[in-house]
């Protein structure tokens, strides 16, 4: 499965490609901080903060139509939770694994 569903991200932004490309910026700007929250608080072993740091990175990535991205992070989600965090780790792997996917995807059209 791409990273992210262009056509999707389009239909999202109403078909404005000025919209799409502040859409993507936002993201660019915002990923890494969103990724070492979800992060640290994997690592803390914090499942409050697990929980909301994952949804709140769910959100953007739901709003650029990233698939693989937004399911990681709502694996993630449901098992801060829980409380039950043993599969955190190896959830959090996952995520920042497709996340880095897509921010490739993001950057490789844009630098052309």
């Amino acid at each position: 499965m791409e990273p992210i569903d262009w056509n999707a991200l389009r239909e999202n932004c109403a078909g404005d490609e000025g919209l799409v490309s502040e859409v993507l910026d936002l993201f660019l700007g915002e990923a890494g901080a969103m990724l070492t929250d979800v992060e640290a608080a994997v690592k803390a072993g914090d499942a409050v903060a697990v929980k909301r740091s994952a949804h709140r990175l769910k959100g953007a990535l739901v709003s650029l139509a990233a698939r693989p991205s937004t399911e990681a992070a709502r694996a993630l989600e449901v098992t801060g939770a829980t409380g039950a965090l043993a599969d955190a780790p190896g959830q959090y792997a996952t995520l920042a694994t497709e996340v880095q996917r897509l921010l490739q995807a993001i950057r490789l059209p844009r630098a052309a």
